[in-house]
């Protein structure tokens, strides 16, 4: 195995974390298992007609080619995309070479994904997306539950980023992955698996102001599901981007707007590039969030921040903010697959929130560090442990988490542009969704930041 499959800045670094800190696997039994794995992702006729169907398609195809050697798209691929995506594909296998698949092949596959109902099955593993309105699930291949109301594309984004979590459990060993029923409303993740399927399409509003802090893996995957809302004048959203970091190629494997191979570029041109695309306005901040920026009146009242460490986070009280929508995900080989998102506003402060509440990253990495893959990788670098120092304290990150925390994030930033009552926590695992819990605030006297009708096209 030649040292290049170990290099502290390859483009799978996060994904081989999640197989090499269980203890199981050396670096380079870690790359060779990820080289060696398939998904197949299988699109139904039906589905592929609609924002739901589609959306779960496209994001179980972007988040899959990043945590799988390979991935391969089969079904009703001829369709035209339903979402003006910035992308040069006019139809849906084109979208899907462009993020990551490799067509359709012969080869079988570890892992399948069934997208949608009434899909043909065979002797192997599969997991089935399916969804109704807001609501998105899983459920065994062989045990399939029929699709419901296919007009929310966010519920899409969701059950697709839910079915590829599902494969890749499978592929690491757990026995239990894909074998359950499993889902979520979006829209009221309080209720449990009972949850409902929340408004159509017409009955919302969209926000068209957003601030994002942060553009890396959540900011990024924010601005996937913004991409796929139904902005009836896409000029009327105007998104500020604040990051002061480059994308380095560990962030390929994390962050789905992120093309393999152009890396050095500022993660705030990477979203500009794409936001500007779609048609949003944009306001590029390339620094990081300190005490010295505050907000004012004319701008952006509504932030969606996703930050790596605790003292960012407790600045993103008093800026000015009406409201913060804070999401966090786990970072460990034990609780990469959690996410909780806090909801704050204006009279609430982050800081005090997450007083004494420290990163664990330190004491992790020092565990870390007495595996045996660990070991092996200090002795053969010769670099006196520095290079396997590092790789110990980057974390477990996988895009599927990412993309399930950041449509449950946008979906905050409409209830709140829609005058609802939106959630003060959502906690929860993407490896077992049926474990979420969720506190709903109070309904808001009046609407305070600007939105625009959601039109009428079906797009949500």
């Amino acid at each position: 195995m030649s040292n290049n499959l170990i290099e502290i800045d390859s483009e799978t670094s996060r994904i081989r974390a999640a197989l090499v800190n269980s203890g199981r696997h050396t670096f380079s039994e870690a790359e060779e298992k990820l080289a060696a794995s398939r998904l197949s992702i299988t699109l139904e006729d039906k589905a592929a007609c609609t924002p739901a169907g589609q959306a779960a398609f496209l994001t179980a195809t972007v988040t899959g080619a990043r945590c799988f050697g390979a991935v391969t798209v089969h079904g009703c691929l001829d369709q035209p995309l339903l979402f003006p995506l910035p992308i040069t594909a006019k139809s849906l296998l084109e979208a899907a070479v462009i993020f990551g698949a490799q067509g359709t092949n012969t080869l079988a596959p570890n892992r399948r994904v069934l997208i949608g109902s009434g899909v043909e099955l065979r002797d192997r593993w599969s997991v089935q997306a399916f969804w109704n309105g807001w609501m998105a699930g899983v459920t065994p291949g062989r045990k399939p539950v029929p699709v419901g109301r296919s007009d929310c594309a966010l519920a899409g984004v969701g059950a697709g980023a839910l079915a590829v979590g599902q494969a890749f459990l499978a592929e690491q060993g757990d026995l239990r992955a894909g074998r359950t029923e499993q889902s979520l409303s979006l829209w009221a993740p309080e209720l449990g698996d009972q949850g409902q399927t929340g408004p159509c399409s017409h009955q919302v509003y969209l926000p068209t102001e957003l601030w994002l802090v942060g553009l890396g893996n959540l900011g990024q995957a924010y601005l996937w599901s913004l991409t796929l809302l139904p902005y009836g004048r896409p000029e009327d959203l105007v998104l500020f981007f604040q990051d002061d970091q480059r994308i380095g190629k560990e962030n390929w494997g994390t962050s789905v707007l992120v093309r393999r191979g152009r890396y050095g570029v500022l993660k705030t041109r990477i979203a500009e590039e794409w936001a500007t695309a779609r048609g949003f306005q944009i306001r590029r901040i390339d620094r990081r969030l300190d005490m010295r920026l505050f907000r004012s009146d004319s701008e952006p009242g509504i932030a969606l921040a996703g930050l790596d460490s605790m003292p960012a986070r407790r600045l993103l009280g008093g800026r000015g903010f009406e409201y913060v929508v804070d999401a966090g995900l786990g970072a460990t080989v034990t609780d990469y697959q959690k996410f909780r998102i806090n909801v704050f506003d204006s009279a609430e402060n982050p800081a005090d929130h997450f007083q004494g509440t420290d990163d664990q990253g330190a004491q992790l990495a020092q565990e870390l560090m007495q595996l045996p893959a660990y070991q092996e990788l200090a002795r053969g670098r010769g670099d006196g442990g520095c290079g396997a120092a590092i790789l110990a304290e980057s974390s477990v990150a996988v895009p599927f988490v990412s993309a399930l925390a950041g449509a449950l994030a946008v979906t905050q930033a409409i209830r709140i542009a829609s005058g609802q009552a939106h959630h003060l926590a959502i906690a929860g695992d993407s490896g077992d969704v049926r474990s979420t819990r969720a506190t709903l605030g109070p309904i808001p006297k009046r609407i305070t930041v600007p939105n625009t009708m959601a039109t009428t096209s079906d797009l949500i």
